[in-house]
């Protein structure tokens, strides 16, 4: 045992190692035997040296030809399993399926004493037979190697007629010129119960070449673990061009963020003169509410903006709460009154019931808005043309609910888990990041949100907050965006 607890095991290159020493010790003792016997008998028993030989050789000799034929037949079954063991304990540390494809060459090519081995795999139409890695064989001459075309056949059909489908000519040119008289065996690399490439060994001799039951076991385990490297590879390239596309999709809301913000900047100063202006002459004038509205459409645009920004940098999205006690009477009609042009737009109506006009809750009014704002425009935008929109806000003890339905087509069932995750859109037009920022802005406030819809008849969006007093939410900064 070590001091961390671990125990070592000895791994040798030799994976029949254990039978090799065991075969030398077996002779050693029949030999020392033997050695002792001679003299014993011929003492003991007043035997002459030409008698011993005669009764005590012929034993001898049976034993090591007992022991040598045993010590083969232990090699032979005792390599079915070691040799497959160790290949693949060697190459399931491997990732890079090149690499695999070498390191495999190079332990098969020393067990079975080859002249070169080629690894080659199936291309991704299952029509050739590329070589991808070699022992034996020079890197130059690999790589200039040409594919072997399979025709109209099936790699399974080509290895089952071996040399009468033809192809015999085209392997050998892996190889090189001096291949010409070699042994060469195909060995099927065996992954999901089907031939996805080759093993091509070219012998010098007849060791091992002859078990079927080794090759068909090595050619499994080398299918496998190649298979295996050339799927890491894939996920690999998978995430890097995730990773690529996250980068351009944050490039792209950075820049359109950027270009939001110089004429956004123009209308909100425009807009604030303007108010400035009817403010003075007439507070109420159906002409300031209007700019009024434009102020507060402005000041959330450029709020959303920000927002973009933050989302395209997730690591960086950690807004700060400020806040305040807030009636949930006032939050809502404040949301109604910057949606309200839009409805009129559409000719639709809308419709407002709150049960409990006293409740007071503890939110961030600019955010609690947006979640507000978010929630009714969404209604607003999927119902259609004359349409109707409902906002109602009941107690349950110790939570607000409020609720905003609308007569669109409803969420399918299917986009119902997914409709709060950034970018997600399902069949809906926009960013997809609405849904997203108010559900993280609910649970900042330690509340929740969720969607009640039956499609084609239209959806309810519901936010549950904690009444003033009855739980406190955090006021320290906290991550928002995806869970």
């Amino acid at each position: 045992m070590t001091p961390c607890g671990f125990t070592m095991i000895d791994v040798y290159l030799d994976p029949l190692h254990e039978v090799r020493v065991a075969k030398r010790w077996a002779l050693a003792g029949v030999g020392l035997s033997v050695a002792m016997l001679l003299p014993a008998y011929a003492v003991l028993l007043g035997l002459g040296w030409a008698e011993v030989v005669f009764v005590v050789m012929p034993a001898a000799v049976a034993g090591f030809f007992g022991i040598e034929l045993g010590s083969r037949w232990e090699y032979r079954m005792r390599r079915r399993y070691a040799y497959p063991h160790r290949l693949g304990y060697d190459l399931a540390s491997i990732h890079d399926f090149r690499q695999a494809g070498t390191h495999g060459a190079k332990l098969v090519c020393d067990w079975l004493d080859a002249r070169a081995v080629v690894v080659g795999w199936l291309s991704e139409d299952g029509r050739q037979v590329t070589p991808v890695a070699g022992q034996g064989v020079g890197l130059r001459w690999l790589k200039d190697a040409k594919p072997l075309d399979l025709g109209a056949n099936s790699l399974r059909e080509v290895l089952e007629a071996g040399s009468a489908a033809g192809q015999m000519a085209a392997l050998r040119d892996w190889f090189g010129p001096d291949a010409g008289t070699w042994r060469i065996v195909l060995v099927a690399l065996v992954s999901r119960d089907r031939p996805e490439g080759v093993l091509a060994i070219a012998a010098r001799r007849w060791n091992g070449l002859g078990d079927q039951r080794l090759l068909a076991s090595l050619g499994m385990v080398m299918g496998l673990a190649m298979e295996n490297a050339s799927l890491y590879e894939g996920q690999r390239a998978h995430a890097r061009h995730l990773q690529e596309l996250n980068r351009m999709k944050s490039d792209f809301l950075t820049t359109v963020s950027h270009e939001l913000r110089t004429p956004l900047t123009s209308i909100m100063m425009g807009a604030e003169m303007l108010l400035e202006e009817e403010e003075t002459r007439d507070p109420n004038s159906i002409r300031g509410k209007l700019v009024r509205n434009i102020v507060k459409g402005a000041s959330r645009l450029s709020s959303l903006v920000s927002d973009l920004v933050n989302v395209s940098r997730d690591d960086e999205f950690q807004p700060r709460l400020e806040l305040d006690p807030v009636p949930v009477a006032d939050a809502v009609a404040n949301a109604i009154s910057i949606i309200q042009p839009l409805i009129a737009a559409k000719h639709q109506t809308i419709d407002t019931s709150i049960d409990e006009k006293d409740a007071i809750v503890l939110v961030d009014r600019l955010r609690f808005d947006q979640v507000l704002i978010n929630l009714l425009s969404n209604a607003q935008r999927y119902s259609p043309p004359g349409g109707h929109v409902r906002l109602s806000a009941g107690g349950n003890g110790s939570e607000v609910v409020i609720r905003v339905s609308d007569t669109g087509p409803g969420v399918a069932e299917a986009d119902r888990e997914h409709i709060f995750e950034p970018f997600y859109r399902g069949d809906r037009s926009g960013l997809g990041l609405g849904l997203a920022i108010a559900k993280s802005l609910v649970e900042l406030h330690n509340g929740r949100i969720w969607v009640e819809s039956n499609d084609g008849t239209g959806s309810t969006f519901c936010v549950a907050i904690p009444v003033h007093g009855a739980r406190r939410p955090r006021r320290v900064a906290a991550r928002a965006g995806t869970r």
